[in-house]
Protein backbone atom coordinates (compact mmCIF):
# COMPACT_ATOMS: atom_id res chain seq x y z
CA UNK A 1 0.00 0.00 0.00
CA UNK A 2 1.37 3.54 -0.61
CA UNK A 3 1.80 6.29 1.47
CA UNK A 4 -1.08 7.85 0.03
CA UNK A 5 -3.30 4.92 0.09
CA UNK A 6 -2.82 4.87 3.60
CA UNK A 7 -3.43 7.94 4.81
CA UNK A 8 -6.81 8.07 2.71
CA UNK A 9 -7.70 4.64 4.28
CA UNK A 10 -6.87 5.92 7.78
CA UNK A 11 -9.36 8.79 7.69
CA UNK A 12 -13.07 8.14 9.04
CA UNK A 13 -15.99 9.06 6.57
CA UNK A 14 -17.42 11.83 7.82
CA UNK A 15 -20.39 12.95 6.27
CA UNK A 16 -20.97 17.13 5.53
CA UNK A 17 -24.76 17.97 6.70
CA UNK A 18 -26.26 21.24 6.28
CA UNK A 19 -26.17 23.93 8.91
CA UNK A 20 -30.33 24.58 8.32
CA UNK A 21 -31.94 25.87 11.48
CA UNK A 22 -34.64 24.03 12.76
CA UNK A 23 -38.12 24.24 12.51
CA UNK A 24 -39.52 26.08 14.84
CA UNK A 25 -43.26 25.91 16.66
CA UNK A 26 -44.85 28.38 18.47
CA UNK A 27 -47.14 28.42 21.39
CA UNK A 28 -49.05 30.43 23.68
CA UNK A 29 -49.65 29.92 27.38
CA UNK A 30 -51.47 32.70 29.66
CA UNK A 31 -51.03 35.38 27.24
CA UNK A 32 -47.30 34.57 26.22
CA UNK A 33 -46.11 33.39 23.21
CA UNK A 34 -43.12 31.01 23.23
CA UNK A 35 -41.07 29.01 20.57
CA UNK A 36 -39.47 25.66 20.52
CA UNK A 37 -38.19 23.62 18.02
CA UNK A 38 -40.42 21.39 16.17
CA UNK A 39 -38.98 18.04 16.03
CA UNK A 40 -37.61 16.27 19.05
CA UNK A 41 -34.57 15.25 17.05
CA UNK A 42 -33.78 19.39 17.23
CA UNK A 43 -33.66 19.68 20.55
CA UNK A 44 -30.65 20.73 22.65
CA UNK A 45 -28.76 17.87 23.37
CA UNK A 46 -29.14 18.83 27.45
CA UNK A 47 -32.97 17.28 27.17
CA UNK A 48 -30.44 13.60 27.30
CA UNK A 49 -28.36 15.03 30.21
CA UNK A 50 -31.22 16.54 32.52
CA UNK A 51 -31.93 15.07 35.39
CA UNK A 52 -35.30 16.34 36.05
CA UNK A 53 -38.51 17.96 34.11
CA UNK A 54 -37.38 21.54 35.42
CA UNK A 55 -34.24 21.37 33.57
CA UNK A 56 -35.86 19.26 30.26
CA UNK A 57 -38.49 22.39 29.69
CA UNK A 58 -35.10 24.85 30.14
CA UNK A 59 -33.03 23.06 28.18
CA UNK A 60 -35.82 23.08 25.06
CA UNK A 61 -37.16 26.64 26.07
CA UNK A 62 -33.53 28.12 26.34
CA UNK A 63 -32.07 30.86 28.77
CA UNK A 64 -34.61 33.66 27.13
CA UNK A 65 -37.81 31.80 27.32
CA UNK A 66 -37.46 29.65 30.82
CA UNK A 67 -36.66 33.59 32.29
CA UNK A 68 -40.03 34.78 30.49
CA UNK A 69 -42.14 31.91 32.16
CA UNK A 70 -40.73 32.39 35.50
CA UNK A 71 -41.36 35.52 35.63
CA UNK A 72 -45.22 34.83 35.88
CA UNK A 73 -44.02 33.63 38.99
CA UNK A 74 -45.98 30.30 38.43
CA UNK A 75 -46.89 27.35 40.69
CA UNK A 76 -45.97 23.65 40.76
CA UNK A 77 -49.42 23.17 38.71
CA UNK A 78 -48.67 26.29 36.43
CA UNK A 79 -45.27 24.29 35.87
CA UNK A 80 -47.02 21.24 35.03
CA UNK A 81 -49.60 22.56 32.29
CA UNK A 82 -47.09 24.50 31.04
CA UNK A 83 -44.54 21.69 30.85
CA UNK A 84 -47.72 19.29 28.41
CA UNK A 85 -48.08 22.27 26.47
CA UNK A 86 -44.34 22.90 25.75
CA UNK A 87 -43.74 19.24 25.13
CA UNK A 88 -46.15 18.77 22.84
CA UNK A 89 -45.16 21.52 20.85
CA UNK A 90 -41.87 20.47 20.59
CA UNK A 91 -43.01 16.76 19.35
CA UNK A 92 -43.10 14.80 22.45
CA UNK A 93 -46.95 13.84 22.77
CA UNK A 94 -49.45 11.18 22.04
CA UNK A 95 -47.07 9.61 19.67
CA UNK A 96 -45.25 8.09 21.95
CA UNK A 97 -42.11 10.11 21.75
Amino acid sequence: MTAARKTAAAKPAVEETKDEAPKLTTFEYKGETYEVPADPLDVPMEVALAESEFEIIEAILGPDQWLQFRKTRPTIRDFQAFADVALKAAGYGDSGN
